[in-house]
C-alpha cells in the first residue's frame, strides 16, 4: 500500500469492508430465501398433506362405522327401513363425497415418488371400497340380507388395507415435515456461523486498515508538527524532506514553499517596517500642521456664522413686517370692495324704496277715492233710512185708522221704524270712520311723499360715496403689487441668508469634524508608529 495515496487507501479499506458486508448480505439473503422456501414447502405440502391424510383416515373410518351401524339397524329391524337407518345411509353418501374431495385435494400436496405410489394404491383401494359400499347400499334398499354380510366382509378387508395405506401416508408426510424442520434448523445454524465469521472478518479487516491508515497519517503529521513548532520559535530556515508520493508529499512540498515564501515575506517586512516608521514620522508632522490650519479656519467660520445669523434674524423680521403690510393692504382692498358692493346694494335698495313709496302713495290715493265712494253710499243709506222712517210713520197712521184690524200692521210698522233708526245710527258711525280713514290716508300720503324725497336724496349721496370708494380701491390695488414685490425680495433675501447660514454651519461642522479627524489621525499615527515599532521588533526575532 506504499504506492497508494491516502484517498486510495481509505477507499480501498472501505471497499474491502463493503465487499464483506455485500457478501454477508448475499449469503443472508440466499439463506433467507432457502428458509422461506422450506417454510413454504412445509406449510403447503408436508403439513397440508399430513392433515389431509389424517382427515381421510378419520372420514373413511366414520364411513365404515356408519356402514356397520346401518347393518346393525337392518338386523334389528329385520325388514323395513327405519328413520335412523335412512339418516345413516344419507350420512354414508355424504362421507363418500367428502372422502373423494379430500382425496382429490391431497394430490396437490404430493412431492415425492413414494408418496405418489401410495396415492395410486390408495386410489385403487378407495375404488374397491366405494364399489363394495355401493353394493351394500343397493342390498339394503332391495332387502337382500343374505348378501349383505358377504359384501360387508369384503368392504371391511378393503377398509383395513386403505387405512393401513393412509397410516403410511401420514407417516410419510410426518417424516418429510421432520426432515424439512431439521434442514431449517441447519440453515439457521449456518446463518449464525456466517454472521459470526463476517463480523470477525469485518473487525479484523477494519482494525488492520485502521492501523495502516493511522501509521500512514500520523508519521508525516508528526513530522509537520515538529517543523511547525520550530517555525513558531522563529526558525524559518527549516526544510522538510519529501519521502511520500501521496497527499502528504504534496503537503510537505507546500509546507516547504510556504516556509520559503514566509522567509521572503519576513525579510521584506523588516525592510518595510523601517520605511514605515520613517513615513509615519513625516505624516505625523504634516498632520499637526493641518490641524492648526483647520482650527484657525473653524474659528473664522464661527465668527462669520454669528454675523450671518444676525442678518438672517433681521431679514426674517423685515419679511414678517412686509408680510403684515401686504396682508393689511389686501384686507383694506377687500374691505373697500365689500363697501363698494354694499353701497351699490344700498343704491339699489334706495331705488326700490322710492318705487315702493310711490306705489304706496298711489295705493293710498286709491284708498282715499274708495273712502269717498263709501261716503256717498253712506249718504244714500241715510236717505233710504229717512224714507223708511216716513213709511213706517204712515203705516202707523193707517193702522190707527184701521182700528182693531190694523194692530198687527202697527207692530210691523214699529219694527220697521226701529230698524230704520238703527240703520241711521250705524250709517252715522260708518260715516265717522270713513272720515277718519280719509284723514289718515291724507297724512300717510304726505309722509310717503316726504319719505320718497329723502330716499332720492340718499340715493344721490350713495352714488357719490360709491365713486369715492372706487378711487380708494384703485389706489389700494395699485399699492398691493408693489408691496408684494418688496415682500418677495425680502423673502428671497431671507432665504439666501438662511442658505448662507446653513452653508456656514455645514462648513463649521465640517471644520470641527476635520479637526476631530485630524486629532484621531494623529492618534492613529501614534498608534501606527507603535505598531510599526512592534512589527519591526517582532520581525527581527525571525531567522532568515
Amino acid at each position: 500500500m506504499k504506492g497508494l495515496t491516502i484517498s486510495q487507501r481509505i477507499n480501498l479499506s472501505f471497499a474491502l469492508i463493503v465487499l464483506i458486508i455485500v457478501i454477508s448480505g448475499a449469503l443472508f439473503f440466499q439463506n433467507g430465501n432457502d428458509n422461506e422456501e422450506n417454510i413454504t414447502n412445509i406449510e403447503k405440502y408436508d403439513i397440508a398433506g399430513s392433515n389431509l391424510a389424517r382427515e381421510l383416515r378419520i372420514s373413511i373410518t366414520d364411513h365404515w362405522l356408519h356402514t356397520i351401524d346401518v347393518m346393525h339397524e337392518r338386523q334389528v329391524a329385520a325388514a323395513a327401513q327405519s328413520n335412523a337407518e335412512q339418516a345413516k345411509v344419507q350420512e354414508i353418501i355424504r362421507l363418500e363425497q367428502h372422502i373423494k374431495e379430500l382425496y382429490t385435494g391431497y394430490q396437490a400436496t404430493i412431492t415425492l415418488d413414494e408418496d405418489q405410489n401410495q396415492y395410486r394404491i390408495l386410489q385403487q383401494q378407495l375404488n374397491d371400497y366405494f364399489s363394495a359400499s355401493q353394493s351394500f347400499l343397493k342390498g339394503i334398499s332391495s332387502n337382500q340380507p343374505a348378501d349383505l354380510q358377504s359384501i360387508l366382509d369384503g368392504q371391511q378387508k378393503v377398509w383395513i388395507t386403505s387405512r393401513a395405506t393412509l397410516d403410511q401416508m401420514v407417516q410419510l408426510n410426518t417424516g418429510n415435515f421432520q426432515r424439512a424442520v431439521l434442514q431449517l434448523h441447519k440453515n439457521i445454524s449456518q446463518n449464525k456461523t456466517t454472521v459470526i465469521v463476517c463480523i470477525l472478518l469485518s473487525v479484523l479487516l477494519a482494525t488492520a486498515c485502521g492501523a495502516l491508515l493511522r501509521r500512514s497519517i500520523l508519521t508525516p503529521v508528526n513530522t509537520i508538527l515538529a517543523a511547525m513548532q520550530k517555525i513558531g520559535e522563529g526558525n524559518l530556515s527549516i526544510q522538510l524532506k519529501q519521502q511520500h508520493n501521496d497527499e502528504f508529499g504534496l503537503i510537505l512540498q507546500g509546507f516547504n514553499q510556504m516556509t520559503t515564501s514566509l522567509r521572503d515575506l519576513v525579510y521584506q517586512t523588516q525592510s518595510s517596517a523601517v520605511q514605515l516608521v520613517t513615513a509615519i514620522t513625516e505624516i505625523a508632522a504634516t498632520s499637526k500642521q493641518q490641524q492648526a490650519t483647520v482650527t484657525e479656519t473653524a474659528a473664522t467660520t464661527t465668527e462669520i456664522g454669528a454675523t450671518t445669523k444676525q442678518i438672517v434674524s433681521t431679514s426674517k423680521e423685515l419679511v414678517s413686517t412686509v408680510s403684515e403690510v401686504t396682508d393689511t393692504a389686501e384686507y383694506t382692498a377687500s374691505l373697500a370692495e365689500a363697501s363698494q358692493s354694499s353701497v351699490k346694494g344700498m343704491d339699489e335698495v334706495m331705488r326700490h324704496l322710492s318705487a315702493a313709496a310711490e306705489l304706496v302713495s298711489n295705493k293710498l290715493a286709491l284708498l282715499s277715492e274708495r273712502a269717498s265712494g263709501i261716503n256717498q253710499v253712506t249718504i244714500t243709506i241715510v236717505k233710504v233710512a229717512d224714507q223708511t222712517n216716513l213709511l213706517s210713520l204712515n203705516a202707523a197712521i193707517e193702522a190707527e185708522k184701521a182700528g182693531e184690524y190694523g194692530k198687527g200692521f202697527a207692530v210691523v210698522a214699529n219694527e220697521i221704524r226701529r230698524l230704520a233708526d238703527q240703520t241711521a245710527i250705524a250709517t252715522f258711525d260708518i260715516e265717522q270712520m270713513v272720515r277718519e280713514i280719509q284723514s289718515a290716508v291724507a297724512a300717510g300720503v304726505m309722509g310717503i311723499d316726504k319719505f320718497a324725497e329723502e330716499v332720492r336724496r340718499g340715493s344721490a349721496d350713495m352714488i357719490q360715496v360709491s365713486e369715492q370708494l372706487s378711487q380708494i380701491i384703485e389706489h389700494v390695488q395699485d399699492l398691493a403689487p408693489r408691496i408684494q414685490l418688496v415682500n418677495e425680495g425680502m423673502q428671497t433675501q431671507a432665504i439666501n441668508a438662511e442658505q448662507i447660514d446653513q452653508a456656514l454651519s455645514q462648513l463649521s461642522d465640517a471644520s470641527s469634524q476635520t479637526v476631530q479627524s485630524l486629532v484621531q489621525t494623529s492618534s492613529a499615527i501614534d498608534n501606527m508608529n507603535e505598531v510599526a515599532n512592534g512589527l519591526r521588533l517582532g520581525v527581527n526575532r525571525f531567522q532568515v
